[in-house]
């Protein structure tokens, strides 16, 4: 079923000009005791859509290792050793500038310049920010249908 990826302000200004599914687990179609929100995103031009899962609480984007080993040459280095405190621990990685792509069923793909967290220890998965990520475009959400609505930038 098709469906318009742009949805309106009251004054009739695009709110969102791409939609895609969320799925509630990083496996498609598994079956988890607490739902998340997963969205795909292509980071630094992968060449491949992951699955990252949308985290308010994180301070930037942050990826399995395997994924920044391959995509570490495409990104501006920001600082020296970083620490990221987590529920898993501390981690001490290396912030970077580089580019993330919201991956639309319909509509545009727009791509967010934003700060990486890589550390090659970090057991947690993919995640994408808050800050410097999900705070510069506008989204929404239809849980009866999981989809995501996002862009364009505020």
């Amino acid at each position: 079923m098709s469906e318009n990826p742009t949805l309106l302000t009251p004054d009739r200004r695009p709110f969102t000009v791409g939609v895609a599914p969320y799925y509630d687990s990083p496996k498609p179609g598994a079956r988890v005791a607490e739902p998340r929100i997963y969205i795909r995103v292509e980071p630094a031009m992968l060449g491949m859509g992951i699955l990252a899962m949308v985290d308010t609480g994180a301070p930037w984007c942050i990826f399995e290792p395997s994924i920044g080993r391959d995509i570490r040459n495409r990104l501006i280095e920001l600082s020296g050793t970083s620490v990221l405190d987590t529920r898993l621990g501390r981690f001490k990685g290396r912030l970077y500038l580089g580019s993330v792509t919201l991956l639309a069923d319909e509509g545009e793909d727009p791509d967010v310049e934003t700060t990486i967290f890589l550390c090659p220890d970090w057991p947690g998965g993919n995640f994408v920010g808050y800050q410097g990520f999900l705070d510069r475009f506008c989204s929404g959400l239809n849980p009866n249908q999981n989809r995501f609505y996002f862009g364009p930038f505020c």
